[in-house]
């Protein structure tokens, strides 16, 4: 009784098949298929031999395409009959042609569905059905299609499949990062601003990485303002968390979904979390639903972002922010592979090897083994290329059970192939073979080319990106010296006492300053140049700030108009013009480090200076009337001070920013100063003046320093803001003059030049390093410098009739005054500087070492060391070579380690120089590593190099020039005072070069060894070559193995065998110096194979082995034999015979070769090896397919082979002969006790298949009868018997060739009632008359008969006396007097005996009187009583699928009627229980139990005096 499962498939309507053909509604069984996800449903319990159902072998595979692609699924099926494979969809049909298209390919046996030029709307699940009449098989497998034209603006369309959720506000927010759609044009080499998120939420060792990616290549810059905006961010994150830590970028996790994690702490739990890709705020949800595609969750205090189905849209820029603040970036970017793994086919204990080409660098990619991830370790090896681009995953070991699906995933990319492994079939059985020391697979491709060119592809990128960096850079020097002044209208000067300036924050990435200066000149931008143009006429000229290193200056003038330089933004300069006749110059505010300047007068007109921003400086003109000079406002730890005056006006400064401090300086005639506000700790203070004029000290930022010069004359003597621990100064004068210094920013240094006539000098700020410097004048003209920006110099011309000369130095190049047209000569002065400072540097102790300053001029300088002066002298030279100064340690000692500075004037360089040695190894130790260690293949080689403990020491072990890294088979130990390796397990590739490196900062050092693996030679170089082969002798030939093993072949071995024998016979050994062999013991026209192997002192190798067989002499093939005639067939099997050939040629016939033929093809098939010959002359074909006609063919085989085949048999088709139906060996009996099934099982024979009818009682059989029909055999089945059901029953089978008849009789029957009273009669002396009343199931039972025992008083015991009585009376003889004899009698039919009837007592006693009881009854006894339960049921648990026995005892007279309650259901008459009574113990036996067979089971017992139940739980488990 075994479970059955009722399976129906609901596809629905447009899903499946055509209904003509496919009812969709079959019942049978769930089946498991080996491909996971194919679902399998079998018809039939048991398939007929030799069929099977259909199953996928290879199932389609899930497909995400673009729109308009070419899409197609392929799938692979198995089964007999040949399935039908049919495809549908879900959601629609795959009617129409010119979309869906199913194909077959024959030859690969391969079912496609193709969809051409796909279009969104076919995105769906797809279903493959494959149906025979056995059963079916069904995979699903989904089509994903990207819309061309796909924007990430849609993400917030997504807002309606979250229940409970409004992103309506939250998607209006924007991230830092603007949105592709919103970029503004970037201008060329403008650096990305997703480079500085990045690094912030980088770890440091990404940052050259990151710094490659976007061209950046100054890395002291990039530092510098990272480390600003770090601790800007930093301040802003703290308003909303603390603790932020563990930031872990983007990745791809085993389960195909993407995530990055970070930790921190909410100071406030209500702070929105905002979810940003590239700039576009995305929704989420908090745990992976199925509809939202992205999730945030919280773990304690980790946040982890993760995203599920991936797609390549999926790659781009990711932030998440709390509030308005950013916490973490991380870049998500997509791989491909350029070369995939390929299957691999592999030897048993030979190593496997995958490998595979990235589009772009990847530290690790995920390897998966039969769908499990992959680590380093003993059985596997992760290797990855230096330029992370050819990563291989190496199989070590192979085995059988290793073989399986292998694959490499990057990102959302994947590629898989096969492990084959195939078993060693020459190893000796129950040993386990040696390790080999090959490797198989690989790519079959030059990964290393691929990976060069792709990397030339990167680096060409990389330069592409670094070269418009540069381009862009010198693009604003280019621009600065070329473009003509835009010319604008002065809207007139003076307004609020100076230039107003706006500056508005745009964030907190990037802040542009805009200013607007009220009658100066607008603002030139991004490198370029804007000067004022020259005029005739008095008319003004207005020249545009220079912005990121430009330049902006005022024109030349002739007469009174006015030149007006705009300001000079990001490191640009912006000085006022000369002039000669009392006209004014105005000098617009420099931005960003830049400096304004006012121009020098002779004639008391006013020079104004506009404001000065980030760090910029702008100054008021000297003047020698009652004008005014005004400065406009410096912002941003800028600059602006006062004009000098004589008579009493006025000199207003700009306001100053930023926590700065401004004092107005001091006048004696009634006038008033007033100082601009001092920016960012700077310091502004008044000079001290003798004649009532005053002095004005501009700003002083960020540490620097400002102070007015010493004048004796009355005039006074500006200095400018000096900053960043910058130095500015006023210049000495002697006449009454003055000198203004212009601010030195980021230790720069500016200084006013000197003069002799009473004129003054101006140097512009000195920033970043660089110099500017004051020209120098005999005449009382002026000269200014401009401001020296990054690195570089600008220097004032010199001029001999009081023109102007300007040099804006702007980066890293050099501008110097050039030729005017009123004076023939305009040379570049200026002050000395440092072109070629000092660095640190490590010098070996008794080494000599040299360190050289190179100055931009002739000057002196002196050194130091740690403070102290330094001279020739005591091993130490100090030389000077025109500009160039160098210091000589002719031989290091400890003493000379410390810090060395040169000094020039107030210029200085230093640098640290650090004596000591390079790693030495001690002679003993080197010698004892150089020698060789030797081990055998599957030993641990060790080494070990004993050194000195050294501080900043590095030990690097090598082999072949390859770096070894711990892990796997590679262990590296690493002490204070030495360093081991182990490597186990040694192959003999192994084999090879050890080298020890130690490293310090002075030096290398390294020590060289050899591992050397010995192991078995390889096998000889094939082929083998036949030299010579005749009647008598055979010569061949090989060449010697590749790999000796590590030690010299010794000698080969030799071995023969014989065609059609198993046995090989060595025939001898060779020296190694003879690769040759003739066997002379050969006969004529057999064939021999031969196979070599080669030895060494670790043994044999494998062997090389003919690839055909070499034969003796020349071939001589035997005629064809006679044409095959067919015996005899069957659906399995046709018997074939034939003759031997007529003519043998002379040479003994071995046997036979037979091939088939199926008709309609015309491709013989050999049915046995040429090397397993037949040797009779008839042959058994049992490999045919039932109803399939073949004809058959056969060849004499020789020791030659085979020879001429004979003609073809006649066609003979796989079929039994026709056949009268026949019975086997069927029984005509069969008796079952009512209640139980009836089950009647007959075999046949008949061919064709025959018709079968049963009959009962030559009537027709009722309909709950059962019959069950099978191949060959055919059964009557009653579940639940009754005596009614006790009958002759008939079966009939016909066919076309005749019919035949088989009777059974079966009988229903139970254990007879007991038979009536019993009677005694005594007829003659000595035999007495027995008869009883029948029993009532005589009637009912012509097979019932009665037993008689009889028992006596001597002998005190039962015996049989009569058996098989069919009539109701029996004459016992030897009936003695004086004896008691008792009688009783049983009923007995085929199912046993009855209850006995007990006869009264005849004998010594029987004529007694009987006793008066004197009014005392006597009562009968009965024996009669009602049901009861003498041993109850348990309780029972067992497994699922576990038989199940459930027992009970019950007692009752007469026998009480038991029956079975399932739940209160009957479950006597069902099939799935088998119920049995014997002498009252009640049984039931459940063979498999199911599910549905738990419940409560109750047994009631009843007969006429009353009724006894019982029950009890059953419980299945899983």
């Amino acid at each position: 009784m075994f479970k059955r499962t009722k399976v129906t498939d609901g596809t629905a309507t447009g899903q499946g098949p055509d209904a003509e053909n496919w009812d969709g509604k079959e019942v049978g069984f769930r089946k498991k298929s080996k491909v996971p996800g194919v679902m399998i449903t079998q018809y039939i319990e048991k398939l007929p031999e030799g069929k099977s159902h259909p199953d996928f072998t290879r199932k389609p595979i899930a497909l995400t395409i673009q729109e308009g692609k070419f899409a197609f699924f392929k799938a692979i099926v198995t089964g007999d009959p040949k399935p039908t494979v049919v495809w549908s969809r879900n959601n629609g049909d795959v009617s129409d042609p010119a979309r869906y298209q199913s194909k077959y390919d024959p030859n690969s046996n391969e079912h496609t569905f193709e969809m051409p030029h796909v279009k969104p709307d076919q995105a769906d699940t797809y279903k493959c059905f494959a149906k025979n009449e056995y059963g079916q098989a069904m995979v699903t497998v989904v089509l994903n299609v990207i819309e061309v034209g796909f924007k990430m603006t849609k993400a917030p369309q997504q807002q309606a499949e979250v229940a409970n959720c409004n992103f309506k506000k939250v998607l209006k927010r924007r991230s830092k990062v603007v949105p592709k759609a919103e970029e503004p044009e970037k201008k060329e080499g403008e650096i990305d601003p997703k480079f500085w998120e990045l690094l912030m939420s980088a770890d440091k060792k990404d940052y050259e990485r990151i710094c490659a990616e976007f061209g950046v290549t100054d890395f002291r810059w990039m530092l510098k303002k990272l480390n600003e905006m770090k601790r800007e961010r930093e301040e802003e994150q703290a308003e909303f968390v603390k603790n932020l830590s563990d930031l872990k970028p983007i990745h791809i996790n085993a389960d195909g979904t993407a995530s990055f994690e970070l930790e921190f702490d909410l100071l406030d739990p209500s702070s929105s979390i905002y979810l940003y890709k590239d700039g576009e705020m995305i929704p989420y949800t908090k745990e992976l639903g199925d509809k939202m595609k992205h999730c945030l969750r919280k773990v304690g205090r980790k946040y982890i972002f993760s995203m599920r189905d991936l797609m390549p849209e999926d790659a781009g820029f990711y932030q998440l922010d709390v509030e308005d603040v950013n916490m973490f970036s991380t870049d998500f970017k997509m791989v491909d592979f350029l070369v995939k793994i390929q299957e691999v086919k592999a030897m048993e204990r030979e190593d496997a090897v995958f490998e595979c080409v990235i589009s772009a660098p990847l530290s690790k990619l995920m390897w998966f083994g039969k769908n499990m991830p992959l680590e380093q370790g003993d059985k596997y090896d992760i290797e990855v290329s230096e330029d992370k681009l050819i990563h291989r995953l190496v199989v070590k070991d192979c085995m059988v059970v290793d073989k399986g699906i292998y694959a490499a995933c990057a990102g959302i990319k994947s590629c898989n192939a096969w492990l084959v492994v195939e078993a060693d079939k020459g190893a000796p059985k129950g040993k386990k073979t040696a390790r080999k020391t090959t490797r198989a697979g690989g790519s079959g491709t030059d990964l290393q080319k691929v990976a060069q060119e792709q990397q030339q592809i990167l680096d060409k990128e990389r330069e592409e990106r670094k070269e418009k960096i540069k381009a862009a850079r010198e693009a604003a020097a280019e621009a600065a010296a070329a473009e003509e002044p835009e010319k604008t209208a002065d809207s007139g000067a003076g307004k609020d006492k100076g230039a107003a300036v706006k500056v508005e924050r745009i964030d907190k990435t990037s802040v542009a300053a805009t200013t607007t200066v009220a009658g100066d000149s607008g603002s030139g931008h991004s490198a370029g140049k804007a000067s004022g143009g020259a005029k005739q006429d008095g008319s003004h000229a207005d020249a545009g700030g220079g912005h990121s290193a430009g330049k902006a200056s005022g024109g030349a003038r002739k007469d009174g108009s006015i030149a007006d330089a705009g300001g000079g933004h990001s490191a640009g300069k912006a000085s006022g013009g000369a002039k000669q006749d009392g006209s004014h110059a105005d000098a617009g505010g420099g931005h960003s480090a830049g400096k304004a300047s006012g121009g020098a007068k002779q004639d008391g007109s006013p020079a104004d200076a506009g404001g000065g921003h980030s760090a910029g400086k702008a100054s008021g003109g000297a003047k020698q009337d009652g004008s005014h000079a005004d400065a406009g406002g410096g912002h941003s730890a800028g600059k602006a001070s006062g004009g000098a005056k004589q008579d009493g006006s006025h000199a207003d400064a700009g306001g100053g920013h930023s926590a700065g401090k401004a004092s107005g300086g001091a006048k004696q005639d009634g006038s008033h100063a007033d100082a601009g506000g001092g920016h960012s700790a700077g310091k502004a203070s008044g000079g001290a003046k003798q004649d009532g004029s005053h002095a004005d000290a501009g700003g002083g930022h960020s540490a620097g320093k400002a102070s007015g010069g010493a004048k004796q004359d009355g005039s006074h003597a500006d200095a400018g803001g000096g900053h960043s621990a910058g130095k500015a100064s006023g210049g000495a004068k002697q006449d009454g003059s003055h000198a203004d210094a212009g601010g030195g920013h980021s230790a720069g240094k500016a200084s006013g030049g000197a003069k002799q006539d009473g004129s003054h000098a101006d140097a512009g700020g000195g920033h970043s390093a660089e110099e500017a410097s004051g020209g120098s004048r005999q005449d009382g003209s002026l000269a200014d410098a401009g401001g020296g920006h990054s690195a570089g110099k600008a220097s004032g011309g010199a001029k001999q009739d009081g023109s102007l000369a300007d040099a804006g130095g702007h980066s890293a190049e050099e501008a110097s005054g050039g030729a005017r047209q009123d004076e023939p000569l305009a040379d570049a002065g200026g002050e000395p500087g440092i072109t070629s400072g000092l660095s640190d540097i490590h010098a070996i102790r008794g080494q000599p070492a040299e360190l050289t300053v190179k100055m931009n001029t002739d000057c002196d300088g002196a050194w130091f060391k740690d403070g102290e002066p330094l001279k020739s002298g005591g091993g130490i030279s100090i030389t000077k070579d025109a500009n160039i100064h160098k210091l000589t340690i002719h031989s290091c000692r400890d003493t000379d380690s410390g810090l060395l500075r040169f000094v020039s004037g107030d210029l200085s360089t230093e640098g640290r120089i650090t004596v000591g040695d390079v790693p030495e190894f001690d002679e003993d130790d080197l010698h004892k590593f150089s020698k060789p260690v030797i081990v055998r293949v599957g030993q641990n080689a060790a080494f070990k190099m004993p050194f000195q403990p050294q501080e900043s020491l590095t030990v690097s072990w090598f082999k072949d020039g390859t770096e070894l890294k711990d892990g796997g088979g590679v262990k590296i130990v690493r002490e204070p005072n030495h360093s081991r390796l182990l490597l186990r397990d040694c192959l003999r590739s192994d084999s090879g070069e050890i080298k020890i490196q130690l490293k310090n900062p002075f030096g290398a050092v390294e020590a060289t060894s050899q591992l050397i693996v010995l192991d078995r030679p390889g096998p000889p170089e094939g082929p083998v070559e036949t030299v010579e082969t005749t009647s008598s002798v055979i010569e061949i030939k090989w060449n010697p193995p590749k790999d000796d093993g590590g030690s010299a072949v010794t000698n080969y071995i030799i071995e023969r065998q014989e065609r059609g024998h198993s046995l090989w016979t060595k025939l001898g050994d060779v020296s190694a110096e003879k690769t040759s062999f003739r066997d002379r013991n050969v006969t004529h026209g057999k064939k021999y194979s031969y196979r070599i192997y080669a030895e060494n002192p670790q043994g044999l190798s494998d062997s090389l082995e003919t690839a055909d067989s070499i034969m003796a002499g020349i071939m001589i093939l035997s005629g064809p034999p006679g044409k095959p005639k067919v015996v005899s067939t069957s659906k399995t099997c046709i018997n074939l015979t034939w003759t031997p050939p007529e003519d043998d040629k002379g040479v003994p016939i071995i046997g036979y070769q037979v091939e088939k033929r199926k008709k309609d093809t015309n491709q013989w098939l050999a049915l046995n090896a040429i090397n397993e010959p037949i040797e009779d002359v008839n042959y058994a074909v049992k490999d045919v397919t039932e109803g399939a006609e073949y004809e058959f063919r056969v060849s004499a085989i020789n020791e030659s082979g085979a020879g001429d085949a004979s003609p073809p048999s006649a066609m003979a088709c796989a079929k039994n002969p026709n056949m009268r139906p026949c019975f086997k060996d069927p029984e005509d009996f069969l008796v079952v006790r009512a209640g139980n099934s009836v089950r009647v099982k007959i075999s046949y024979e008949a061919e064709p298949p025959p018709h079968i009818t049963w009959l009962k009682d030559d009537e027709p059989i009722a309909p709950w009868i059962n019959v069950i029909n099978t191949e060959g055999m055919s059964q009557l089945v009653i579940p639940s018997s009754k005596r009614s059901d006790s009958a002759i029953y008939t079966i009939k089978a016909k066919n076309s060739v005749g019919e035949a008849f088989f009777d059974v009789e079966v009988r229903v029957t139970d254990e007879p009632k007991c038979p009536g009273p019993v009677e005694l009669e005594q007829t003659v002396y000595g035999k007495v008359a027995v008869s009883w009343v029948p029993s009532p199931d005589q009637e009912l039972d012509d097979r019932l008969y009665y037993v008689v025992s009889q028992h006596d008083s001597n002998t005190r015991m039962w015996k049989t006396v009569a058996d098989r009585l069919f009539a109701n009376t029996y004459t016992a003889h030897n009936i003695l007097p004086g004896i008691e004899y008792h009688f009783r009698v049983y009923a007995k039919n085929d199912m046993g005996l009855s209850d006995p009837s007990q006869s009264p007592t005849w004998g010594a006693n029987s004529n007694r009187v009987p006793i008066s009881s004197n009014g005392v009854s006597s009562m009968e006894i009965s024996f009669e009583r009602p049901p009861s339960i003498l041993v109850p049921l348990k309780v029972h648990t067992p497994p699922k699928g576990y038989q199940l026995y459930m027992t009970c005892a019950v007692r009752g007279c007469p026998t009480p009627n038991v029956s079975w309650y399932l739940n209160n259901t009957c479950i006597n008459s069902d099939k799935n229980y088998y119920i049995t009574n014997s002498c009252g113990v009640c049984s039931m036996y459940i063979l498999r139990v199911r599910e549905n067979d738990g419940g409560e089971y109750r047994v009631v017992a009843v007969n006429s005096l009353g009724k006894a139940e019982c029950s009890t739980k059953l419980t299945v488990r899983d």
